[in-house]
């Protein structure tokens, strides 16, 4: 469960970071006040009207609009820096402390106790030992 929660943290992450540094172009296309077409890293599409003029003519009803979403060009890579003062005598101390409860836990966890195999006949009526 865990390796697919990281491999879909790290999947978004790098998405993010693909489209932050991604630069594009929107391109829209109005005839009027009406958006006729709207367009992603290509040109927008013209309307009827716009495509039977002449190109040497200019209309003025239409009107192309070209927006340009620049990315991020240089990341800045940052390292997280904190300082931590940590008596010398506490050091010491947790790494005895700690180092010595590992110890006495290994060896109580690795001593094991014996349990003898169950029997399912009765051994002295087996053998007809009796105490008299």
């Amino acid at each position: 469960m865990n390796s697919v929660i990281s491999k879909i943290a790290s999947l978004s992450l790098a998405l993010l970071v693909l489209f932050s540094t991604m630069s594009f172009t929107v391109g829209t296309h109005y005839c009027g006040n009406i958006m006729v077409d709207k367009a992603i890293l290509s040109p927008a599409q013209t309307c009827a009207m716009h495509q039977e003029m002449p190109s040497d003519e200019k209309s003025d009803c239409c009107d192309d609009e070209l927006d340009i979403i620049k990315g991020q060009d240089i990341l800045h890579l940052s390292k997280a820096e904190f300082d931590f003062d940590m008596p010398y005598e506490l050091a010491v101390f947790s790494f005895i402390h700690f180092s010595s409860s590992n110890v006495s836990a290994k060896e109580a966890a690795s001593t094991e106790l014996y349990v003898p195999p169950q029997y399912f006949q009765d051994l002295l009526v087996l053998h007809q030992v009796f105490l008299i």
